[in-house]
């Protein structure tokens, strides 16, 4: 194992290390941000400090390295990398590289909230390829934990963790592995998750959101920002089994690999499951059941009031738009019912609606 050089420190390493401590990981303009003024603070307090690198983003890089020097004996290093997402914006991070259990309990989370973000981890690796999981999955977690842990609760140490860089939440609600987490615990994700991680063929670093190719037997990941300098070459072809992207088309990777679909199913599911469930988890009474049919039948009065085109000749048609995720048509006088979304056309194929159908209470 190689030995790190002794790099001297000067006030200048200890404010920009005071500053890495404070956030732990920023993007790399904003770092090279506040290179550039601890270099001004220095030479505002001593007109003769001239730093040993230059300011521009070339010397930044090597001052980097000269700050990991020298928290190499502290168990601590400045690493840089990219996001997983979008372009792939360059980060720095302050990463732990002591492995004792003195070092892990280096955190102002509980031992019931690190297991907590473990098990999302987990759950998130696991999700291959859609990588991600929703919000409502990631609160169904607590309770899988040893201890009590409300749902409240939970929503608040997600956005703590979001906010950290430890997860990612897109605007579609789903969370995946945020940029800090992917930097700093790479050598665990790949010791606990053999089986699922993958490395991009283009940069060679972890690859949990882009693309893979899709010929049969050909492994091959990428970035989307790899993928999108790959697809500016002339012929774009897969560097393993070289076939053209052109004919055979990527398979994405990570949240996009989800339908919104499948994510609208969940969610109206959930409401479903919530209206239909009390307190005590006992069936509800007749009496409720009426009123919610009331209520059903308002709504449906509203629905033809904002979309004339769902009635005929003056009664209500008995599909639904839009009553799932888009494309489906439920029939409404029908008793309502969970089922797995690859079943819907089935069950609507194998029997004829019928309009004359009297409509059913809810069991």
């Amino acid at each position: 194992m190689s030995q790190a050089r002794h790099v001297p420190s000067s006030n200048l390493h200890r404010i920009f290390i005071q500053s890495m401590l404070s956030r732990r990981a920023m993007k790399e303009d904003v770092a090279l941000e506040m290179y550039k003024r601890a270099v001004g603070a220095c030479q505002a307090n001593d007109d003769t400090f001239r730093p040993t690198h230059d300011v521009s983003l070339r010397g930044f890089r090597t001052f980097l390295t000269d700050v990991s020097d020298i928290l190499h004996d502290l168990g601590m290093e400045v690493i840089t990398g990219q996001e997983q997402i979008g372009k792939g914006k360059s980060w720095v991070v302050l990463r732990n590289t002591d492995p004792t259990e003195v070092a892990l309990q280096a955190t102002d989370y509980t031992p019931l909230e690190i297991d907590y973000y473990r098990r999302v981890v987990k759950e998130i690796i696991e999700s291959y390829p859609a990588n991600s999981i929703s919000h409502g999955q990631a609160l169904s977690i607590v309770g899988e934990l040893e201890s009590q842990m409300a749902r409240h609760v939970a929503e608040t140490l997600l956005n703590s963790l979001c906010s950290r860089g430890w997860l990612y939440k897109s605007k579609r609600g789903r969370y995946t592995i945020g940029v800090r987490a992917a930097l700093e615990l790479e050598p665990y994700l790949k010791q606990q998750f053999e089986d699922y991680m993958q490395n991009c063929k283009q940069c060679k670093r972890l690859m949990l959101d882009g693309v893979c190719c899709s010929t049969r037997d050909c492994e091959a990941h990428f970035h989307e920002y790899c993928f999108a300098a790959i697809s500016k070459l002339p012929r774009p072809t897969c560097p393993d089994c070289k076939t053209r992207f052109s004919e055979n088309e990527p398979t994405p990777i990570g949240e996009k690999s989800v339908s919104k679909a499948e994510d609208e199913f969940r969610s109206l599911g959930n409401r479903k499951h919530k209206r239909a469930s009390n307190v005590n988890g006992k069936k509800r009474s007749n009496n409720e059941e009426e009123e919610t049919d009331e209520d059903d039948e308002d709504d449906l009065d509203l629905e033809e009031e904002e979309n004339p085109s769902s009635t005929q000749n003056g009664n209500r048609s008995v599909f639904i738009e839009r009553a799932g995720p888009s494309g489906w048509r439920v029939d409404s006088s029908s008793t309502r019912r969970d089922v797995v979304p690859e079943t819907q056309y089935d069950d609507e194929e194998s029997e004829e609606p019928s309009s004359n159908r009297p409509r059913s209470g809810r069991r």
